[in-house]
């Protein structure tokens, strides 16, 4: 039987994004002040719109700079250096050890490549699955997935718009939607397989589907 193929995002499906940021944002006011964290707040909006991700070496950068340093490295390493480990989402251990030998498991993440290679390597994501994808918007991503895959495609986010995309590119996969973090707030239902916070749920409905 060909094993399922799962995509499976990273930031507030199995990490507790939302929680890291806050921890990184207490380091920057305890190392600048509360004042620096404000112009912290402005340039990380600047550069979502100007990009659509956090490009966390230009933010550095930028912040340094508007602390009157050039030293951004320092700055750079509050994000490399946090305690990503600290951030599990509960369930998320089991739900990747499952299917780590329950399926072929790609991470499937978007967002600055230096800082989600990080998070994937210091949470064991490279060992655990068979793959990893990071790219600056995954969703052109998706239709190239489908049709290298052999079996059923499972797809694994918090996003909306990755769910909606997967329907519409991948209409014979699978697609479970993790209602948490600003997204959930954001949208009631996606029409989605499966829609729930709750990791180890996700677990039981793809142990059902072999």
């Amino acid at each position: 039987m060909t094993k399922l193929t799962v995509l499976l995002d990273i930031d507030n499906t199995i990490l507790a994004t939302d929680s890291l940021r806050k921890h990184i944002e207490s380091r920057l006011e305890a190392n600048y002040g509360a004042k620096a964290l404000e112009h912290f707040y402005k340039i990380q909006e600047q550069e979502l719109t100007k990009r659509g991700f956090y490009d966390w070496k230009q933010i550095a950068m930028k912040f340094a700079k508007s602390q009157g340093s050039s030293d951004y490295a320092t700055v750079l390493a509050v994000f490399l250096e946090a305690p990503f480990n600290d951030y599990w989402r509960p369930g998320a251990k089991d739900l990747i050890e499952f299917l780590k030998i329950s399926s072929y498991l790609v991470i499937f993440s978007d967002g600055d490549e230096v800082f989600q290679k990080t998070k994937a390597e210091k949470l064991g994501l490279f060992e655990a699955s068979g793959e990893v994808i990071i790219s600056k918007s995954k969703v052109g991503l998706l239709a190239g997935i489908r049709d290298k895959s052999s079996g059923t495609v499972v797809i694994i986010d918090d996003k909306p718009g990755v769910i909606l995309k997967a329907k519409e590119v991948i209409p014979d996969g699978i697609t479970i939607w993790v209602k948490y973090g600003r997204y959930a707030k954001e949208e009631k239902s996606l029409g989605a397989s499966l829609e729930t916070e709750n990791l180890l749920e996700v677990k039981d409905y793809i142990q059902k589907l072999q």
